[in-house]
């Protein structure tokens, strides 16, 4: 088939955004800490979420549904838009979250939700910040989360 000449040059526009906007990864080189660690075991450390490895994850103990991670980025960065996955070869777990971010001194919540499965995309307004929490509010079984990301659109 045809595609029509508007839609492919919007297309093409739309992929350089994309791309643009996964260029860089503010989240890469972060101090991870989290509020459990199953067995307090390195094969399911915090810092898993940052190894592009959607398989590796960290996860809290059995008995542990609620708990966030806290990143520390490499200093203050501007961004929009963050990517949360879990290891959906589990299941999804997850069902209630949030994300925090660190304002003159205090966590202010800047999105929340239901669900995170294979990947959640977080888009909301720039925000300059230093660091990210995700607080899993509920869950089904304890969070297993592979991939954490904090990216900025492009602005116009």
């Amino acid at each position: 088939g045809l595609v029509y000449e508007k839609d492919v040059v919007s297309l093409i526009g739309f992929g350089k955004l994309i791309k643009q906007m996964y260029a860089k990864n503010f989240a890469a080189g972060a101090k991870v800490t989290a509020s459990n660690t199953r067995g307090n075991d390195s094969k399911y450390s915090p810092r898993l979420i940052l190894d592009n490895d959607r398989y590796s994850y960290w996860a809290t103990d059995d008995n542990i549904t609620t708990a966030n991670l806290v990143l520390q980025l490499k200093g203050k960065q501007s961004f929009n838009v963050l990517r949360i996955r879990e290891n959906i070869k589990l299941g999804q777990r997850i069902d209630d979250w949030a994300v925090d971010v660190m304002e003159n001194g205090n966590w202010k919540e800047y999105a929340k939700g239901s669900a995170i499965g294979a990947c959640r995309l977080v888009r909301g307004p720039y925000i300059t910040t230093d660091r990210v929490r995700i607080r899993i509010t509920k869950a089904s079984a304890c969070p297993c989360i592979s991939e954490v990301g904090i990216y900025a659109e492009p602005r116009n």
